[in-house]
């Protein structure tokens, strides 16, 4: 009994090794898809951060407009209670934020649940590969 586990050692190493080593290509092919989820999501939140500061640098381009006019109507004609109020920026900067909330509490799961389906999908293919040109595993 000793004998033939002896035997089949050296197979049983080359099939372990071979399990590690395909248990590491997946680690490096999540690395792979990690580094370039973070390439895109930051392209992505750059591009967004260019979008909410042009909306926010014109709703403060109306900002001066409007708290110029008030510092004219306190100056020229004695109009002192008048705020002083950067109020459309204001508005802005809480829509901005209110976006943002919700797409921090949008549910991931139905992502998961896509992304699951697909990867069914696409092992179902593979297997059906195989069948059809008579490939056993």
């Amino acid at each position: 009994m000793t004998d033939v586990i002896t035997e089949q050692m050296p197979s049983l190493m080359l099939a372990l090794a071979f399990t590690a080593g395909e248990y590491l290509l997946v680690l490096c092919a999540v690395l792979a898809d990690l580094a370039s989820g973070m390439r895109k999501a930051l392209r992505r939140t750059v591009e967004k951060l260019a979008t909410y500061y042009n909306a926010l640098i014109a709703l403060t381009v109306i900002d001066a407009m409007q708290m110029s006019a008030i510092v004219y109507l306190r100056v020229a004609c004695g109009y002192g209670d008048l705020p002083l109020l950067p109020a459309m920026t204001l508005l802005g900067s809480i829509g901005i934020a209110i976006i943002e909330v919700k797409s921090i509490y949008e549910k991931a799961e139905e992502k998961e649940q896509r992304n699951m389906e697909d990867a069914a999908r696409t092992l179902a293919q593979c297997l059906k590969l195989l069948k059809d040109n008579n490939i056993t595993l």
